[in-house]
């Protein structure tokens, strides 16, 4: 049997509606619902020591020692983030030093005054504290010195560095959160860089390992209670670091006898360290709406 499929008519009222609703596709019109647009990337300001401008990884672009391989250079390459400012600079410290390194009051002032570190901000990353206490020194005797002078060294260190430490980073977390009331500010404490527990005697004793890390604790504590009382928001590198200090069979942190950027993170450690942690805690998505 044949079927015979007849054309469907039409009437000339609906014919002319679809013409009218194809047209207003075409020229884009509302025949349909519009997509709404994506949200516009986070404003990001990057601010801190050798440890926030990525020393340690390699590919410096400048006497900072900042790099694409760091922390703001890694979080630059997340849609949801755009890096507008890079003030971090290796040797930098909470307070004003004479000489030397961009320190942290400077480079709040750059930012701001260039309007990057502003109520528009919406992110900001902040690393500082190590040089204040002395972490360059204490390694230095902690390498050519006795256990016992070693952790005498870091307990009259911390006894002067560590309250004056607590009131400048008072000072310096009031003025970011002043300049960028909105912004989410981030403070990453400092990872271990030894692991005592391997038992291996690389750069330090294993005793003075251990002591420098108990020593690296301490002010982390500074940092953490300082940033909790500003409302921002402290992540702990030292868990996600555990197993990769050196004396590991997997460091994450760097030594090549003679090297300028030895005693820091390396490539891994902030992607695989650094990153994931802050990832962790900050989630950019919700951050844009």
């Amino acid at each position: 049997m044949t079927i015979t499929r007849h054309p469907t008519r039409i009437r000339p009222t609906r014919l002319v509606a679809l013409a009218a609703a194809a047209a207003a596709a075409l020229i884009g019109g509302a025949a349909g619902p519009v997509a709404a647009a994506p949200p516009a990337p986070l404003s990001y300001v990057a601010l801190g020591d050798s440890y926030a401008s990525g020393f340690g990884a390699g590919s410096y672009v400048n006497a900072c020692g900042q790099t694409p391989l760091g922390l703001p250079g890694i979080l630059d390459t997340k849609k949801q983030v755009e890096l507008v400012a890079d003030a971090t600079c290796a040797g930098a410290t909470v307070a004003t030093e004479a000489g030397g390194a961009l320190d942290l009051p400077e480079q709040v002032a750059r930012v701001v005054a260039s309007g990057a570190l502003s109520p528009s901000t919406d992110l900001v990353t902040v690393s500082a504290g190590g040089n204040d206490a002395g972490f360059g020194q204490a390694a230095g005797v902690c390498a050519t010195r006795p256990t016992a002078e070693c952790a005498q060294f870091i307990a009259v260190q911390n006894a002067t560095a560590l309250p004056a430490l607590e009131r400048n980073l008072d000072a310096l977390y009031g003025t970011i959160g002043s300049a960028a009331p909105r912004a989410t500010v981030v403070v990453t404490g400092y990872p271990h860089l030894f692991s005592p527990e391997a038992g291996t005697p690389v750069v330090l004793p294993v005793a003075s390992q251990t002591a420098f890390n108990d020593a690296t604790d301490a002010v982390n504590a500074v940092i953490r209670d300082q940033a909790e009382a500003h409302g921002f928001t402290y992540v702990d590198l030292v868990q996600k670091f555990e197993g990769h200090g050196l004396g590991s069979t997997d460091p994450w942190i760097t030594f090549t006898p003679g090297a300028a950027d030895n005693l820091h993170p390396t490539i891994e450690g902030y992607r695989s360290g650094y990153f994931p942690s802050v990832r962790s805690l900050v989630n950019f998505s919700q951050l844009q709406r």
